[in-house]
């Protein structure tokens, strides 16, 4: 992929997963200042023609969208390249404590991808497996899990924060917002541990 027309932003931002690209379009509308370029990853097929409707409706020039997996997109970067790399709730298949073995090795390589002092912002949920309200005590002994495996992947774990960050708004974020005592949702901002 060739990507030497990034040379002339000052910031890549690039969101995983960007479902219909509400949350994408939204951050580059408001960020009128920088000079950064956002670029969303989608694999399903209608949900990407959704992001290209935002596309043509608005004409922005550092706004793009990509179908294809996250893995593709991810490997065809060189290191060191994403400023801030979104992950919103993610697939299962990308966070489950079941597929551990599965997406470990991804956020190993997003790692190698983000710059000395950029970051992945992680947004996750914890649900219980019957979908009854989710017990306190279940809930933080999770947390203590996602923030243990990802700092034994070598991300260092800044700011954590219990919900989504504000002005952050999506078609899954309003709708697990709206139902807190079964869905609790989880932000990490995890950078590069510069030790």
């Amino acid at each position: 992929m060739d990507i030497s027309f990034l040379n002339k932003y000052d910031k890549l931002i690039m969101e995983l997963g960007c479902g219909d690209g509400r949350l994408l379009y939204g951050l580059a509308n408001k960020d009128m200042r920088s000079n950064a370029f956002y670029l969303g990853i989608e694999l399903d097929v209608s949900q990407y023609k959704k992001c290209c409707c935002l596309l043509l409706s608005s004409k922005k020039e550092n706004l793009f969208f990509v179908n294809c997996s996250l893995e593709d997109a991810i490997n065809e970067l060189p290191d060191y390249t994403v400023d801030e790399i979104l992950s919103i709730l993610p697939h299962p298949k990308y966070i489950d404590r079941e597929n551990e073995k599965y997406w470990k090795p991804i956020y190993r390589t997003i790692l190698c991808k983000i710059k000395r002092k950029g970051h992945l912002l992680l947004v996750t949920e914890f649900t219980d497996r019957l979908f009854s309200p989710v017990a306190y005590e279940e809930y933080e002994n999770w947390k203590e899990w996602i923030i243990a495996t990802f700092t034994g992947l070598g991300y260092c774990v800044g700011n954590i924060i219990e919900g989504a960050p504000v002005n952050y708004s999506s078609q899954f974020l309003d709708l697990f917002s709206n139902d807190q005592q079964r869905i609790k949702i989880l932000t990490l901002y995890l950078s590069k541990n510069l030790n």
